[in-house]
């Protein structure tokens, strides 16, 4: 455990875990899309423009976490070299 807080991995996976659920919300958002489209079903596309409201949150959180992780990283560097 003590290995991994000095690198700072724990610090980059809620990144990873927002990013990953930010492709999932896509391709499954595409998929509502195409099957809206194929079969005609028009509120299929509420489900479409939801998901991509959801996708352009998650994405930002990413951005977000981040941002922080890297915060964190010079503010343990400047701390070393102290």
């Amino acid at each position: 455990m003590n290995v991994l807080e000095d690198i700072k991995v724990w610090g980059m996976l809620p990144r990873e875990i927002a990013y990953i659920c930010f492709s999932a919300v896509v391709t499954l958002t595409g998929l509502v899309t195409v099957a809206g489209l194929i079969l005609g079903l028009w509120w299929m596309f509420i489900g479409s423009a939801l998901g991509a409201a959801v996708a352009a949150l998650l994405f930002k959180l990413s951005l977000h976490l981040k941002e922080i992780a890297y915060l964190q990283f010079e503010e343990s560097r400047s701390q070393v070299s102290d």
